[in-house]
């Protein structure tokens, strides 16, 4: 049983149709604008109105703001932050309590690797990022003792609709005559010289919201294919 949310209506319902298709399971959808506080709260309330509690948050909320710090913006970097940093703030204080009360809880917070590993063309990101990375690693101090678990996953680049809506940017940063050769050399960049697929990624959540991931918090585990070269 899942609930899932998105600002597009019909995105989400195709979604949450192809979901419980291939699980068999029940999708609850709700749409939500990450930037506006009632419209998480919202979401918060009608999942647990629905389940009764919510016992794990996958944080996956985000835009990949590109571009080097000449084309930054105020407006640009606000959006950024409220809807990721904040965004997920906000979620986590809603959903906390009733972890805590049950004492048992899993907390997993989609970030990325310009957290740990600044990158021009990833200024915007990065700043939200490395906030983030500080705040996941905070919270499993302070949620340790009540059994909820905090974590990270900073994936690098995974064949998406994200990926692909962010291709032409790239393309001109990497000198990229094509968005196929943009993705040729992006894939370059890691030790597998591929993409990542979308499966690799959930699989990685599941397993940290899972009881063989009972004695790991504070983690930030890169999902990249060996992009990232800094030591953690």
């Amino acid at each position: 049983r899942v609930t899932i949310c998105s600002r597009n209506a019909e995105t989400l319902e195709r979604t949450r149709t192809e979901l419980a298709k291939a699980t068999g399971g029940e999708v609850h959808a709700v749409v939500t604008d990450m930037t506006k506080e009632a419209d998480i709260a919202r979401l918060v309330a009608s999942a647990r109105e629905r389940f009764g509690t919510v016992d794990i948050l996958v944080n996956n909320a985000g835009q990949m703001y590109s571009g080097r710090f000449d084309v930054m913006t105020d407006a640009g970097l606000k959006e950024q932050l409220d809807t990721k940093l904040f965004g997920f703030l906000r979620t986590i204080r809603l959903v906390y309590p009733a972890m805590k009360a049950q004492r048992w809880g899993r907390i997993v917070n989609l970030i990325g690797g310009a957290g740990k590993e600044p990158d021009p063309y990833m200024f915007g990101s990065g700043i939200t990022n490395s906030g983030l990375l500080n705040i996941t690693k905070s919270l499993s101090a302070e949620f340790g003792e009540d059994n909820v678990l905090v974590n990270a996953v900073c994936p690098g680049w995974v064949d998406t609709n994200l990926w692909r809506r962010n291709a032409q940017g790239l393309a001109a940063e990497l000198g990229a005559q094509s968005e196929e050769e943009a993705r040729r050399r992006a894939a370059r960049k890691n030790s597998l010289n591929r993409f990542g697929r979308p499966e690799e990624l959930a699989n990685a959540i599941v397993f940290l919201c899972s009881e063989r991931a009972s004695y790991i918090t504070g983690v930030s585990l890169n999902l990249d294919g060996g992009r990232l070269k800094s030591l953690w």
